[in-house]
């Protein structure tokens, strides 16, 4: 429901932005409103089940096992973070939004009645409310639902991209490494040097495809087919990617162009699925 500020297009969110201090409050508003309808049970105690005249037993481990104190110091290398209503006033931001993540990946329930856990609806929930929040502090981020972490709040294209379909014809190695690296580029702490290596592991999917590539995006026009090549694995072979040696360009701005790279090699990986779903 949008109510007469949103419909009337009268919110001065421009100049409402909250601090560290604020989002760490309001963090934790959210986090008991899940708490308290005990969705972080599963993560944090595992499943029980009750028999008559028997004592409980757990039929599924904690989701964060050994238990929750070491699951957090082993994703954050340090210790003082849980119990999250005691510590999370001295989170950084990093901390905050590890820890957001991490309860994003284990939030959910378990039907005794299905014997099947329940968790799309919660995270669904729960990045609703922590990103109705996170685009107020600074210029803005936002929790991917599909990835899962935490990024920048994208421009349209990256949003886009992020939530093309996976071609059906994409294998789960290839999956996997393009996750890997989508998350390596994008999630909020990540630096020049990651960067790169996420644009590098997109080239490493393409290269074992090179010669299958050159023909499926010929297929339409008839160019030489290695113009498609020169073009697509030129970049990361003369502009410091995959190589470090002194015929490299190395004095260009890496923050645009390395965007750049991203989406294109992204978007060249995609098409290549769809293409080879196309003309099989």
């Amino acid at each position: 429901m949008k109510y007469y500020a949103e419909r009337n297009n009268l919110l001065n969110n421009n100049n409402f932005f909250i601090s560290i201090d604020e989002l760490r409050e309001y963090f934790l508003q959210v986090y008991r409103y899940f708490d308290n309808m005990k969705l972080f049970d599963v993560a944090y105690r595992g499943v029980w089940q009750s028999e008559m005249y028997k004592e409980d037993y757990q039929i599924h481990p904690p989701t964060m096992s050994p238990s929750p104190e070491i699951f957090f110091i082993n994703h954050l290398n340090k210790d003082n973070v849980y119990p999250i209503w005691e510590h999370y006033d001295y989170y950084s931001e990093e901390d905050l939004f590890t820890v957001v993540e991490i309860l994003y990946d284990n939030i959910g329930s378990y039907d005794y009645k299905e014997r099947a856990f329940v968790k799309d609806e919660h995270k669904r929930e729960f990045a609703l409310h922590i990103n109705n929040l996170l685009k107020l502090y600074k210029n803005g981020f936002y929790l991917n639902e599909k990835h899962g972490f935490i990024m920048e709040l994208p421009n349209d294209a990256v949003n886009a991209l992020m939530q093309e379909t996976i071609p059906v014809s994409m294998d789960e190695t290839v999956i996997e490494q393009l996750k890997t690296a989508v998350k390596m580029f994008y999630r909020f702490d990540s630096n020049e040097e990651q960067k790169k290596k996420a644009i590098n592991i997109l080239a490493d999917i393409l290269e074992p495809l090179r010669e299958e590539l050159k023909t499926l995006l010929n297929k339409e026009y008839e160019v030489s087919k290695n113009d498609h090549d020169k073009i697509i694995f030129g970049i990361v072979n003369n502009f410091n990617i995959r190589h470090n040696d002194k015929k490299q360009h190395t004095e260009y701005s890496k923050s645009v162009w390395y965007d750049w790279m991203m989406q294109y090699y992204t978007s060249v990986i995609i098409t290549y699925y769809k293409l080879k779903i196309h003309y099989e």
